[in-house]
């Protein structure tokens, strides 16, 4: 059976509280208990000093220990306290009090005083005080013991208040904290009653909770945090549907396009098939890129892009990626200048090349025919640096972070039949290693990108 938090907050505090009033009534009476047996002790020792010096007083007058401890029993109250006197071996002088055990006298004389609590015949309990004393060469030993009828009857009134107490406290206690804790969480279940108000039809609700306290106020700006995040999330996800949609349309349209014209006459000329096949192959190959890339990002969203970490030389990677553009500069007549340094470090080599190769791509997109671009490679903190610069019409303020974006294509851009993908998957393969890639600067001479990457990825 499951219980609320309210249920299991306010027995987890009853809990609490009987420990603590039982501990509390506990040392109480403990305390109270040696303190009444403090004072009967100091009573006792008063009248034991007074007994032993009227025995001895008599002993010095008659030398009669009997008749010394008669004497003494006249100056005792009986009603209050019982004596006897015993003599040096232990015998007592008279017959013992009515009820007072022998175990109250037996034993050897004590070196000078002590008390003790005794059960007597008929079950009653005494306070006993045994006090030595010579005189006249007699050595004799005081008895005196008080009944302890009262004081254990306080003791059990004292108790049985902290029996009946104890639980009438718990009770007010405990109705007190459920009513608090119904208090203190009804801006929880208002805060899980706002939270199953919010569903995909209404995703920009967010939780309100006026008054709720710090700890609430907390739980509930987190837990915003976290929706506006799923709402970012679920944003992206559904723009890079639409636009995923748009650019794979585009394409399958041209594709069918030109299927069809070729298909509309019976009888057409070679060269025509071929140009028709030649279309289609360019945008299978356009499709087939832009479908690889889609879905590079979305494994690499979903954390289960493999990443194989191997020594790496980068300048061998950026050399290999400049050759392998060199026919698309070439096509262009964009000149590609490179300044190597010979640089070492643990990375995905696949994965390098493919960021390279999308930088370089983007920088021979925006340079103008006969223009330049110039690559370097450098030591960087242990790492390496890679600066890809061209020399096209620069980027505007407003698009420097967002040519980072997915599907996002300047104007230079779409004409070369780009996706826009290609920076951002550049990017996290940067970031998947612990490095960046950012923009320098862009100017009217030019956009200069960085890529900054460790020696070691700090994950692996």
């Amino acid at each position: 059976m499951a219980f609320s938090l309210r249920s299991r907050l306010t027995l987890w505090y009853s809990m609490l509280l009987l420990f603590g009033i039982v501990l509390f009534s506990a040392t109480v009476l403990v305390l109270y208990w040696r303190l009444v047996l403090k004072q009967s002790d100091e009573s006792l020792e008063g009248l034991s000093i007074t007994a032993v010096n009227v025995v001895a007083g008599e002993l010095a007058e008659h030398g009669d220990l009997k008749r010394a401890a008669r004497e003494l029993e006249s100056v005792v109250p009986r009603r209050d306290y019982v004596v006897a006197v015993t003599d040096a071996s232990g015998a007592p002088t008279d017959d013992l009090p009515a009820g007072l055990p022998i175990s109250a006298i037996a034993g050897p004389a004590p070196p000078r005083v002590s008390a003790a609590t005794v059960t007597g015949t008929s079950g009653q309990r005494w306070r006993v005080m045994r006090r030595t004393g010579h005189a006249s060469g007699y050595a004799f030993t005081v008895v005196i013991a008080a009944p302890m009828r009262e004081v254990l009857e306080q003791w059990r009134r004292l108790l049985q208040a902290c029996a009946i107490g104890v639980p009438f406290v718990l009770a007010i206690a405990a109705a007190g904290g459920w009513i608090l804790g119904r208090r203190g969480l009804r801006p929880l279940a208002e805060m899980a009653q706002q939270a199953r108000d919010i569903t995909p039809r209404v995703p920009d609700r967010r939780l309100t909770v006026p008054n709720a306290g710090v700890e609430l106020e907390d739980v509930a700006r987190s837990f915003n945090r976290v929706l506006d995040q799923l709402g970012t999330a679920l944003s992206t996800q559904r723009q890079f549907m639409a636009d995923a949609s748009h650019e794979l349309r585009t394409p399958v349209s041209i594709m069918n396009a030109a299927a069809d014209v070729t298909l509309s006459q019976a009888d057409r000329d070679p060269v025509e098939y071929r140009d028709a096949l030649g279309v289609m192959v360019q945008q299978g190959s356009r499709l087939a890129r832009l479908v690889d890339d889609m879905l590079v990002l979305a494994r690499a969203d979903g954390g289960g892009y493999p990443i194989q970490l191997d020594d790496v030389d980068v300048d061998v990677v950026v050399a290999d990626g400049i050759e392998e553009l060199a026919s698309r500069a070439t096509a262009k007549h964009i000149r590609v200048t490179s300044q190597l340094e010979a640089v070492s470090l643990k990375a995905d080599e696949a994965l390098l090349r493919r960021m390279f190769g999308n930088l370089l791509s983007n920088a021979l997109i925006y340079t103008p025919d006969g223009g330049t671009v110039d690559v370097r490679v450098t030591a960087h903190s242990g790492g390496a640096r890679i600066l890809v610069a061209d020399n096209g019409p620069g980027i505007s303020e407003v698009d420097r972070e967002r040519v980072f974006e997915r599907f996002v294509r300047l104007d230079s851009a779409r004409s070369a039949g780009g996706a826009g993908l290609g920076l951002s998957i550049a990017r996290w393969i940067a970031e998947a290693h612990g490095g960046q890639v950012e923009l320098l600067n862009s100017g009217a001479d030019g956009s200069v990108f960085a890529v900054t990457l460790p020696a070691q990825p700090p994950l692996f």
